[in-house]
């Protein structure tokens, strides 16, 4: 199969990461620190939401101090590693798709970022894409089975273009209803579900066979 997956709070905690540094910045700002939709964010746009009363040139200072923060010091998910490699062995591809992009034409400065950390964290892969912003054209393009991300967005938009998706719970989306996806709650689960859906396609083949 070939499994696509999303790295920021899906594989890594990066929101985690940068909430502290955000709630610091905006009570230096002269403000309270309290973010608005906590919990109720549908995309990956949480510190444009959180903090909506940042001017655009604010939120722009923000992430030039600290989105290398959110590269580096974030933590993986517990087991994604360990899962990851299991896949890997049973002959499954691993497609990193991000939405992650470069500030400057020909930079790639964040894709260096990404890399080593994705290193560091002994995180395995067969491929990442960068700048993935309409993810169901990039899941086509790969051939994409199984989609996994904790952007409703994305996964509402992947499930509709017919592609099986999982919505990775995150601290941004939880207390957001989605009935019409499949939420997962640790990559322990994440690798039971796919057990079944391939012991499902086994059982459909050997049905087609006989």
């Amino acid at each position: 199969m070939n499994i696509g997956i999303d790295i920021d709070d899906t594989i890594s905690n990066s929101f985690e990461s940068v909430f502290t540094s955000a709630q610091k910045f905006d009570i230096e700002l002269g403000n309270s620190g309290d973010p608005k939709q906590y919990g109720k964010i549908p995309n990956h746009n949480y510190i444009e939401t959180m903090y909506s009363h940042w001017t655009s040139e604010q939120t722009n200072l923000f992430w030039q101090k600290y989105f290398i923060d959110m590269l580096t010091i974030a933590r993986p998910k517990d087991c994604v590693s360990e899962i990851l490699k299991k896949l890997q062995k049973e002959k499954n591809n691993i497609i990193l798709i991000t939405s992650r992009y470069e500030y400057e034409e020909g930079s790639s400065v964040i894709k260096d970022y990404t890399q080593k950390w994705l290193e560091k964290n002994n995180i395995p892969y067969d491929k990442l894409v960068m700048n993935a912003q309409n993810k169901l054209e990039v899941s086509k393009e790969n051939n994409i089975d199984i989609f996994i991300d904790d952007s409703i967005e994305h996964c509402r938009n992947v499930k509709n273009g017919g592609i099986t998706a999982f919505l990775y719970t995150s601290t941004c989306n939880q207390g957001i209803e989605v009935p019409e996806l499949t939420r997962v709650y640790s990559w322990i689960q994440i690798y039971n579900k796919y057990k079944k859906i391939k012991e499902n396609s086994c059982k459909i083949s050997t049905k087609l066979i006989y």
